[in-house]
């Protein structure tokens, strides 16, 4: 295994995944990390390891996303109710939009586009 549980690393997130959660890969071996932004930098621990993958937790962001911000509710971190409220709207627009574009030609022999994801209609601050 390339990393191991209750070690350190720094890695950089690649990408997003379907939960909103950052990839990271080391030598090749993925891991999740919970409220990484693809583009980011950061200081990561490993709280568990697969076979197939392994799960890490931000110890320290060390070059933010341009997508983060603060959250706008109190116990957002403590909730767990919503998973991208420290990324721009926007941007969760975007990025939904990605997700259901790789699940939907998973499986497809000829491949489709997926439409822009339609915002909610209410106001947010950007």
């Amino acid at each position: 295994m390339p990393v191991e549980k209750n070690k350190e690393y720094i890695v950089d997130i690649i990408d997003n995944g379907f939960e909103g959660e950052g990839i990271a890969k080391i030598d090749g071996f993925t891991i999740f990390i919970p409220n990484a932004i693809k583009g980011e930098k950061i200081k990561i621990l490993i709280v568990k390891v697969l076979k197939s993958h392994a799960f890490g937790k931000i110890l320290k962001i060390l070059e933010a996303s341009k997508h983060r911000v603060e959250s706008d509710c109190n116990t957002y971190k403590r909730c767990g109710g919503c998973d991208l409220r420290h990324i721009k709207y926007e941007e969760t627009l975007k990025m939904k939009q990605n997700a259901v574009q790789s699940l939907v030609n998973k499986t497809l022999k000829q491949k489709i586009d997926v439409e822009e994801t339609v915002r909610n209609g209410k106001s947010f601050v950007l």
